[in-house]
């Protein structure tokens, strides 16, 4: 970037190359998890976990299934109700989600895993994730208002094991602050 800097289009490059190194510099040292592996015969989620940490200076770990479903059960039952109430607030809600509905279990249970998962990450560091659908392993429903909600507030997100798009989202969203 070169020119006065006061002149319009040096500081519209200025603002360009500061947002790229605020997403550089947040993926140094990064930790991404990856809940399960790929999505069996899907090759495009598949990479090299090693040279990325090395070239881009994140790191790329997995865990099962069964170490978030672990902590989506130590989830209480004051802190679901609470999400489930917010979900009310903040969302049209179908009428058979809602409290008194016939499926609002559903709701609760989307609450729990949320809580459980942002625990997970939260508790482990991380910047982003990538899950799954093949191998539930005691999840009752995918993550998906989780998810949502999660990529909201910057986390990074790959569906089906692409940890390489969970490490750009993140990028992107620390870049676009």
């Amino acid at each position: 970037v070169d020119g006065h800097w006061q002149d319009k289009k040096v500081l519209q490059q200025l603002q360009v190359w500061m947002r790229a190194a605020c997403g550089w510099h947040d993926l140094q040292k990064a930790k991404f998890c990856r809940f399960g592996d790929n999505m069996r015969d899907v090759a495009v989620t598949e990479g090299d976990k090693v040279e990325a940490e090395i070239k881009f200076g994140y790191s790329v770990n997995g865990y099962g299934i069964g170490d978030l479903v672990e902590g989506i059960n130590d989830v209480s039952d004051t802190e679901t109700q609470r999400i489930a109430s917010e979900y009310e607030e903040k969302y049209d809600v179908s009428p058979v989600l809602r409290r008194g509905g016939e499926r609002y279990q559903a709701l609760l249970d989307a609450a729990r895993t949320e809580i459980g998962l942002r625990t997970f990450l939260t508790d482990g560091s991380f910047k982003g994730f990538t899950d799954t659908f093949e191998d539930l392993h005691g999840l009752i429903q995918l993550p998906g208002i989780a998810v949502q909600r999660l990529m909201a507030e910057g986390y990074g997100f790959g569906a089906e094991g692409d940890w390489k798009t969970a490490a750009l989202v993140r990028a992107m969203k620390v870049m676009g602050r």
